[in-house]
């Protein structure tokens, strides 16, 4: 594991057209790829689907989600991935 520092911007271009989990504030998750992200941390997701209390809610083409609902954004990555990233 490497012991650069690294930013949130650093995270973003890594999860950049990738399917991403994003958590509001009212337990709410959308799952769906990364298609667009500003300053305010507003967020386009494609492909996505809502989830509360992990039972699917609908599907959705794509989402705009705002970015002060949101709690957190994660992103799963395999081994393979990340190691030809680092490349």
């Amino acid at each position: 594991m490497s012991q650069e520092k690294r930013t949130s911007a650093d995270f973003f271009k890594q999860v950049f057209g990738r399917t991403v989990n994003v958590k509001l504030h009212n337990r709410t998750e959308y799952i769906g790829v990364l298609a667009a992200l500003d300053g305010n941390m507003n967020l386009v997701l494609e492909q996505c689907e809502e989830y509360l209390e992990q039972k699917l809610i609908n599907k959705y083409g794509q989402i705009l989600l705002r970015g002060n609902n949101v709690l957190y954004i994660s992103a799963k990555f395999n081994q393979k991935q990340s190691q030809e990233e680092e490349v």
